[in-house]
């Protein structure tokens, strides 16, 4: 028997985040271009559901669930909830920020 797909959920952090985000570069960029932009995130999280753990462990974190890319400036954190084939993101933000982890954990 196959392996379940994994899904992908948006804490609620996640999607104020991304609401955050498009609202900001919307007013710096094209609507062609967020478009873009949205096109590219969700192909890269279609990416991840195929690849889980094809991203860098968090190694701030003692918790090798828990990983993170770039996109686009932007430093997408995630956690892996194996038990119910959850890619979880946790939080999104840009590059230059400093990661909190309180935002995290």
């Amino acid at each position: 028997m196959a392996d379940r797909e994994w899904t992908i959920e948006l804490s609620k952090s996640a999607e104020d985040n991304m609401d955050q985000i498009l609202l900001h570069i919307s007013q710096k960029i094209s609507h062609q271009q967020v478009q873009a932009f949205l096109r590219g995130f969700y192909d890269t999280l279609e990416d991840i559901k195929r690849f889980p753990r094809m991203y860098a462990k968090l190694l701030d974190l003692d918790n090798p669930n828990i990983r993170h890319f770039i996109y686009n400036k932007y430093r997408i954190v995630y956690e892996l909830i194996e038990t119910e084939r959850v890619i979880r993101i946790l939080t999104i933000f840009h590059s230059r920020q400093q990661l909190r982890l309180s935002n995290i954990i």
